[in-house]
């Protein structure tokens, strides 16, 4: 009977060391990518798309995470729109798509929504990779301007 560690051994693809060397990842690094897409205001579904060609860009150049700005599925500056249910439904439909996507993309997304929880809204940013939401983070350091945005959150 075979070793596993023999069996391993023998499906794991050899690299020289030369292309370990010259991999970032191999010295503890991770290559992190930042997008700014056009974001069109109160339009999950184009936003969601504007976002996916970004990560599939990523993915493309073998980026570990890609960053989205905040509320980038939403529109940062539209008021009362943020409290309609529509828009919020829109953006959790969203999230769906971008977490099926996420299934066949290499990089973990981190996307900025606005997300309900018990008769809440949060600004949050949304953790996705292979297929899962990983976690979600409230936004806890609001400004201190008297921002209407930030206070409808």
């Amino acid at each position: 009977m075979l070793h596993v560690d023999r069996l391993m051994a023998a499906r794991k693809p050899q690299v020289s060391a030369e292309d370990r060397f010259k991999s970032l990842y191999a010295h503890g690094f991770v290559r992190v990518a930042a997008c700014a897409p056009v974001v069109a205001p109160a339009d999950p579904a184009t936003n969601t798309e504007r976002i996916l060609k970004f990560w599939r860009e990523a993915d493309t150049e073998r980026a570990a995470v890609l960053l989205t700005p905040e509320l980038s599925l939403s529109g940062y500056a539209i008021d009362d729109l943020l409290l309609q249910e529509a828009l919020l439904d829109a953006v959790d439909a969203a999230i769906a798509r971008l977490k099926a996507e996420s299934a066949n993309l290499f990089p973990i997304l981190i996307v900025g929504a606005p997300l309900r929880l018990h008769g809440a809204l949060y600004n949050c940013a949304v953790v996705i990779h292979r297929g899962a939401i990983l976690g979600v983070v409230p936004k806890s350091f609001l400004p201190r301007s008297h921002n209407q945005a930030q206070r409808a959150l």
